[in-house]
C-alpha cells in the first residue's frame, strides 16, 4: 500500500532534511564561538599555572644575581679595645674595602693599633695609623677555577634550565587543554545529533499517532515510534550530561583578573572543525624530529645540567693543584696635616705567601670521580632521553596520520549511509518499506554522524600532543 496522504509526505519532506540542516541552523543562532586561539590566549593571559611558570625564568635571573654577588666589593669595620685599671691594653680598628676580580681580590684599607700590651706584629711607627693598598693572587689551585666562578657558570645555565622548565611547564598545560576543549567540542555536537534526532523522532511519532486515528497506518507503527522517542531521549539526557562536565572541565582553564576563575559562558560554543587544511601546516616528520632532538625541553635540561658539571668537574680538577696565594700590600703612614707628606712607597711594603696541599689528595680525587661518573650517567641517560622523545614523535605523527585518514574514510561511510536513509524513505513513501527500516537506517546514519565528530575531536587531540611530543613552544605568538 502507498503512503499517499499529505500528512505522511509532509513529515517525510521534513525528516530527509532536518538532520543536515540542524547543525547549520544552531550554528547560525549562537552568539559566538570560543576558538582554540582565544582559548589558548586567556590561558596563557591569567592561568594560574601558566604564571607560576613565568615565575621559573624569573627564578633563574635570581639565581644568577646571588652568583654574582659572589663577586660583589665588601666594606668591613673592626673595632676592638681593652682597658684595665686604668691601663689601655689595646685599641684597634680595622677597616678596608675589598674587591673580587677574576684574577684576586684587591683591597684598600686602614688600620691603626696602639696600646700597652700589643701584639708585637701589630706594633706601628705612626699613632695615627696606616693605610695599605693590596692585592692577593691564587696561583694554585684557584687560577684556573675557583668556587665562585663555578657558581657563576652553573648559575648561567641554571637560567637555560628555568627556560626550558618554563616551556614545559606550559606546554603541558595547554596540552591539557586541548584535549579538553575538542572533547568540549565532541560532546556538543554529539548533543546536537542527539537533540536533533529527538526532536525528529517525538514529532514522527506524534505523525504517526494523528494517522493511526485517521485510518491510514496500523496501530502496531506507534509501539515502535515511542521505543525510538524513549531510547533517543535517554540518549539525548545523557549526552546533555557529558556536554556539562565538558564544559565544567573547560572551565577549570578560565581565569580572569586578580586570579578570579571564570565560568564558560553558556551561549558560547566551541569553533568548527577547520578540516584537514584549516590549520596551520604542520613541520614535515624530518623537521620535528630535528627540534625534538635538539630542542625538546627536557633535552635542553639535561644538556644543561651536563654543563653544570663539567664546570664541577673543571672546579675538582683544580683542586688537585697545591694551594698557593701571594698577597702584596703597599704601606703608608697617616701623617697629620701640618707634616709633610711622604709619597715614596719605596720598601713600605706587606708581603706574604700561603702554600696548602693535601698529601694524599684522597678527599679531591674522590669528589673528582663522582662527578665523573654523574657525568657519565647523565650522559647515559641524554642517549635514553633522547631516543624516547624520537620514537614518541615517530608514534605521534603516526597517529596524526592515521586519524586523518580515519576521517575521510568516516566521512565517506556517513554520506553512505545518508544515501541508505534517504533511499528508505523513498522506498517508505512508495509503500515498499516501513517505519522500523526507516529507524534503523537513522541509528546508523546517526552512529556514524557521531563518530566522524570523535574522530575530528582525536586529529585535532592528536596534532596537540604530537606539538608537545616535540617540545615545541607554538604557543609564543599568543603571548599577552
Amino acid at each position: 500500500m502507498r503512503h499517499t496522504t499529505f500528512f505522511n509526505l509532509l513529515i517525510i519532506c521534513f525528516f530527509i532534511g532536518y538532520l543536515s540542516q540542524t547543525a547549520i541552523a544552531q550554528t547560525n543562532t549562537r552568539v559566538r564561538d570560543l576558538s582554540l586561539e582565544e582559548f589558548y590566549r586567556q590561558i596563557l593571559a591569567y592561568h594560574p599555572v601558566v604564571r607560576q611558570a613565568n615565575l621559573m625564568t624569573e627564578m633563574g635571573r635570581q639565581e644568577l644575581r646571588v652568583a654574582r654577588g659572589g663577586f660583589d666589593p665588601k666594606i668591613s669595620f673592626d673595632y676592638s679595645r681593652k682597658e684595665f685599671k686604668g691601663t689601655t691594653y689595646y685599641n684597634l680598628v680595622d677597616s678596608k674595602l675589598k674587591v673580587p676580580t677574576w684574577i684576586g681580590d684587591l683591597e684598600i684599607g686602614y688600620n691603626q693599633y696602639h696600646g700597652d700590651f700589643l701584639n708585637p706584629e701589630r706594633s706601628q711607627p705612626d699613632a695615627a695609623g696606616q693605610g695599605f693598598l693590596g692585592i692577593t693572587v691564587p696561583l694554585g689551585q684557584e687560577l684556573i677555577m675557583d668556587a665562585r666562578r663555578a657558581v657563576l657558570r652553573q648559575a648561567q645555565f641554571f637560567q637555560e634550565i628555568a627556560r626550558a622548565d618554563r616551556i614545559k611547564e606550559i606546554n603541558k598545560i595547554l596540552l591539557s587543554a586541548a584535549k579538553d576543549y575538542w572533547e568540549w567540542y565532541f560532546a556538543y555536537h554529539q548533543y546536537e545529533y542527539l537533540d536533533s534526532a529527538y526532536t525528529l523522532a517525538r514529532q514522527r511519532y506524534e505523525g504517526v499517532v494523528i494517522s493511526i486515528r485517521l485510518g491510514e497506518t496500523a496501530p502496531i507503527d506507534s509501539v515502535d515510534a515511542q521505543s525510538v522517542v524513549q531510547s533517543r531521549n535517554i540518549e539525548r539526557r545523557q549526552a546533555e550530561v557529558e556536554l556539562q562536565n565538558a564544559r565544567i572541565r573547560v572551565s577549570n582553564y578560565l581565569w580572569g583578573d586578580n586570579e578570579t576563575p571564570l565560568v564558560l559562558a553558556d551561549d558560547l560554543a566551541p569553533e568548527d572543525f577547520l578540516g584537514l587544511s584549516g590549520r596551520p601546516t604542520l613541520p614535515n616528520r624530518e623537521d620535528l624530529l630535528n627540534f625534538a632532538a635538539q630542542n625538546h625541553p627536557e633535552i635542553i635540561k639535561l644538556v644543561n645540567k651536563l654543563k653544570q658539571l663539567a664546570v664541577e668537574e673543571r672546579l675538582q680538577q683544580a683542586n688537585l693543584l697545591p694551594r698557593l696565594d701571594l698577597k702584596y700590600n703597599l704601606l703608608r703612614n697617616i701623617q697629620n696635616v701640618d707634616e709633610q707628606t711622604n709619597l715614596n712607597f719605596q720598601n713600605n711594603y706587606q708581603f706574604g705567601v700561603n702554600f696548602e696541599m693535601p698529601l694524599f689528595l684522597r678527599k679531591e680525587r674522590g669528589k673528582l670521580n663522582q662527578v665523573r661518573i654523574k657525568l657519565s650517567q647523565a650522559d647515559f641517560e641524554l642517549l635514553q632521553l633522547r631516543r624516547e622523545i624520537l620514537n614518541e614523535v615517530e608514534a605521534a605523527y603516526n597517529e596524526l596520520l592515521n586519524s586523518q585518514a580515519l576521517i575521510q574514510l568516516l566521512d565517506e561511510i556517513t554520506e553512505n549511509f545518508r544515501i541508505l536513509r534517504d533511499a528508505e524513505v523513498r522506498k517508505y513513501v512508495n509503500g515498499e518499506s516501513s517505519l522500523f527500516l526507516i529507524n534503523a537506517r537513522e541509528a546508523k546514519l546517526i552512529e556514524s554522524q557521531i563518530k566522524l565528530e570523535k574522530q575530528k575531536a582525536n586529529y585535532e587531540k592528536a596534532r596537540a600532543t604530537l606539538l608537545w611530543t616535540s617540545g615545541q613552544p607554538f604557543w609564543e605568538n599568543l603571548l599577552p
